[in-house]
């Protein structure tokens, strides 16, 4: 599926008629859908940490305060519950600190252990902050869209061959409340249908449950167990 036939099927839907082509067109009902879709592919990629758009992220420390090329330009937002891992001391950093804590560090001239770290000014600031470190953290890329359908990611439509990088069944699910929402028609019944398989998906996006990963496998007991009873007598 591309977005040429996601705007085809949406089209079908509503009951228009399909167009040729997307991009190029000249039709204000497909201009408007292209543009329903691209705020239904923002919204849907800020609606959950979806796998397709996690990014493990390592690179090593200039030592400058802040780092000057993190997170890197897709970068939307952290994952949840994500931590910020010094690699090179094995050992995860605290923060994001708030503001008066990061002052009081800074101003004592302290040297906290583990380091901290907070956002200024769109860039990650750590403190302290040694040269050559090797740092590792978790991100959402903000880029959605898989260009032509290949390895190249961005993050809004530039081909009708362009394909996002989530279920684009809830692309159409989208556009057609989106849309009915537009021309002033009652949409409640699309947006309901919407958010039932949106909720479907992201259960189905998320891990299967949590492992215990003191046992070597789930449903197995380490090597050193015991079965036995000890008695123990006066």
């Amino acid at each position: 599926m591309s977005l040429l036939t996601i705007i085809q099927n949406v089209c079908a839907e509503i009951d228009l008629d399909p167009p040729a082509a997307v991009m190029s067109s000249a039709d204000p009902q497909i201009m408007q859908l292209r543009i329903l879709s691209t705020r239904a592919g923002r919204d849907l990629m800020r609606a959950h940490d979806w796998s397709a758009l996690l990014v493990d992220r390592q690179f090593a420390t200039t030592g400058a305060a802040p780092e000057p090329a993190e997170p890197p330009s897709d970068w939307d937002r952290f994952a949840a519950n994500g931590r910020l891992w010094n690699a090179s001391r094995l050992w995860a950093l605290n923060g994001p600190v708030e503001p008066q804590a990061w002052r009081r560090q800074t101003i004592l001239n302290s040297n906290p252990v583990p380091q901290i770290w907070r956002m200024a000014g769109a860039r990650l600031d750590i403190y302290p902050n040694a040269p050559g470190e090797t740092m590792r953290y978790g991100y959402i890329s903000r880029f959605w869209v898989a260009v032509n359908g290949g390895a190249t990611t961005a993050a809004d439509w530039a081909n009708d061959t362009d394909t996002a990088l989530f279920p684009e069944e809830l692309l159409e699910l989208s556009l057609i409340w989106r849309w009915k929402r537009a021309k002033g028609l009652d949409y409640g019944e699309e947006l309901a249908s919407f958010e039932r398989a949106k909720e479907a998906a992201i259960g189905a996006d998320r891990a299967a449950g949590p492992v215990d990963l003191s046992l070597p496998q789930r449903g197995q007991t380490p090597g050193n167990y015991w079965p036995g009873t000890i008695t123990v007598t006066p």
